[in-house]
């Protein structure tokens, strides 16, 4: 898993450097002195270049991400599978609710005359 991280890292930079490279299609571009003539790799052929080369990176860098969720997905376990049930005990049996205790104590003199 860590050197399949390690690929995943790299790819990632490797896509953010592209998408930079890549030359805007926008106004903004264009505003700031960018055009079609002054990307980096010329006029031409490198968009296309570039294109299908950051389609390739982001294709590589979602099969990545799947498999990584995929492997830590079987690693890692919820805290709930891990939970020991409390123990039920196995002779229980049933108990009568006791008497109801009362205040009242026998004074042993007696109301009817």
């Amino acid at each position: 898993m860590g050197f399949l991280t390690v690929i995943h890292i790299i790819v990632c930079l490797l896509l953010i450097a592209l998408v930079l490279l890549q030359d805007s299609k926008g106004a903004m571009g264009n505003m700031y002195g960018g055009s079609a003539s002054s990307s980096l790799l010329g006029p031409t052929g490198a968009p296309n270049f570039l294109a299908k080369l950051t389609r390739w990176c982001a294709i590589v860098f979602a099969v990545i991400c799947i498999v990584l969720s995929k492997i830590t997905a079987e690693k890692e376990k919820s805290a709930l599978d891990t939970l020991i049930p409390p123990s039920i005990p196995t002779n229980s049996a049933p108990v009568a609710p006791e008497a109801p205790k009362t205040d009242h104590a026998p004074t042993g003199k007696s109301t009817n005359p």
